[in-house]
């Protein structure tokens, strides 16, 4: 393929997902772009590399959250549910609140009892005994549920920072897109497990930050 081509294409693919303002680093495009681009280090992925973390050095850089005073939102995926619960959690949120936001219930097959559904998070979650302050049961592509979130974050954050916790591909970045669906800042999104590498820091909710 000559030059001018490999050109014309990678404009025609930035226009396809809106980008032609944007500059991303290869990974980003790659994942944008839909190509499979390995995980975090020690996770099936990448060995290593200065740009992975590590799941222990992620619980490192959080472990200042139990010493603070935050709001923790804490996402699990319906669909996995224990699986993606995230260990040891109390040892990062200490006795801070937690919104737990259930995801990815579009998922679920159709007819669904939804009331089954919930009670039956509110008894699984009273068993990990963490100082769970709501449940909410969404989906972040049809934004379902999402304003109950919004609100309850609203009124439980006060001059706490928000920090929004969750397990490798169980929708963080859908959720966090969903949540600022009016503003120009939105996490890159892909289906592979360790898109975000880190915690990233996001202004919103005036008076304190989305993390």
């Amino acid at each position: 393929m000559c030059v001018l081509c490999c050109v014309v294409l990678c404009w025609v693919q930035k226009k396809r997902h809106r980008q032609l303002r944007t500059i991303l680093c290869g990974r980003c495009r790659s994942l944008s772009h839909g190509q499979m681009v390995t995980a975090v280090c020690g996770h099936g992925g990448y060995p290593g590399g200065k740009q992975f973390v590590s799941a222990e050095e992620l619980r490192e850089k959080l472990s200042h959250l139990c010493h603070e005073k935050v709001l923790i939102v804490k996402l699990v995926d319906i669909i996995d549910f224990n699986g993606s619960f995230l260990a040891r959690i109390r040892d990062l949120a200490g006795a801070n609140p937690i919104i737990l936001v259930i995801t990815k219930i579009d998922l679920l097959p159709k007819g669904t009892d939804l009331n089954c559904i919930g009670d039956w998070v509110v008894e699984a979650t009273t068993k990990k005994k963490l100082n769970v302050i709501s449940i909410h049961l969404t989906s972040s592509k049809p934004l379902v549920g999402i304003a109950g979130v919004i609100s309850k974050i609203q009124k439980e954050k006060k001059v706490r920072d928000v920090y929004i916790l969750g397990s490798a591909n169980v929708g963080k970045s859908a959720f966090v897109n969903a949540l600022l669906t009016a503003r120009k800042y939105k996490p890159m999104q892909s289906a592979v497990p360790g898109t975000i590498l880190g915690p990233i820091e996001i202004e919103s909710f005036l008076g304190g930050g989305v993390r």
